[in-house]
């Protein structure tokens, strides 16, 4: 299955799972999405002129944002406090087939693969909405599937960074510290990554060229660069506690608390 051995599809089938048997993950991760679709198949009855070049840009990068930040909330809400909840069986884990830093990035994988999928289709779908050219939808997949991937990391690595394994209640594993410093960095990096992302559109607007092809390539070279800093940015925030929270493990450093 995709490559992987038998112990590591039973880790991601537990998982799996465990998310479908707990109503409050599955229940809320619908809603947010179900919301987000609504939304976005009902863009063109907002009153908006979608065929304005200013208010294409404006929706199209709003969709990106709110996407972002739904992802923000749901990897801050079930992906940081993944690792804590293993709790006084992380032992076993370590006992297990699997090395510890095996399960970090099957867990990466598994989450980080599903939110970069069902926010792919939501970008797509806004943007044929609106009815942007296909070198703008891609450049928008791009992003959120490097978005989605950063934001991911970063929740699961600060999780196992900063744990929490005498708490059994989620919630107030978030509500701590470690929570709280996941929240902070995950609107950081998004602030920044959209601050790159609209820099392209701003220029256009600058020299009222959306649209157009006034100097050939120039847009092309512009959403190359905005990409790059977002990529740049996806591993100070995504790769970089990743691999920290790696060595951690594999130190096995914490375990002798449990």
């Amino acid at each position: 299955m995709l490559g992987l051995d038998r112990a590591s599809c039973a880790l991601l089938g537990k998982d799996m799972i465990t998310f479908v048997r707990e109503p409050t993950q599955w229940g809320q991760s619908a809603l947010i999405f179900g919301l987000l679709f609504m939304y976005t198949t009902n863009l063109r009855r907002l009153g908006y002129d979608t065929q304005s070049p200013v208010w294409s840009a404006v929706l199209s990068y709003l969709n990106v944002l709110v996407s972002s930040l739904a992802i923000s909330t749901l990897t801050t809400r079930f992906i940081f406090p993944q690792f804590s909840l293993e709790g006084q069986r992380l032992w076993m884990l370590g006992l297990s087939p699997l090395p510890l830093e095996r399960i970090l990035s099957l867990k990466l994988r598994l989450s980080a693969g599903l939110l970069a999928l069902l926010t792919t289709m939501l970008v797509l779908v806004s943007c044929l909405t609106i009815s942007l050219p296909a070198q703008r939808i891609a450049f928008f997949i791009a992003a959120i599937i490097l978005l989605s991937y950063g934001l991911t990391s970063l929740a699961l690595s600060l999780g196992a960074l900063l744990p929490n394994f005498r708490e059994p209640n989620p919630a107030r594993i978030v509500s701590g510290f470690g929570g709280t410093l996941c929240l902070i960095t995950s609107f950081l990096y998004i602030l920044l990554s959209f601050g790159a992302l609209v820099v392209p559109a701003f220029l256009e607007l600058r020299n009222g060229r959306i649209g157009g092809i006034a100097v050939p390539g120039t847009k092309l070279h512009w959403e190359l660069a905005a990409l790059a800093a977002v990529g740049l940015t996806t591993f100070v925030f995504g790769v970089v506690p990743y691999w920290l929270a790696r060595k951690r493990i594999k130190s096995l450093a914490y375990l002798g608390s449990l």
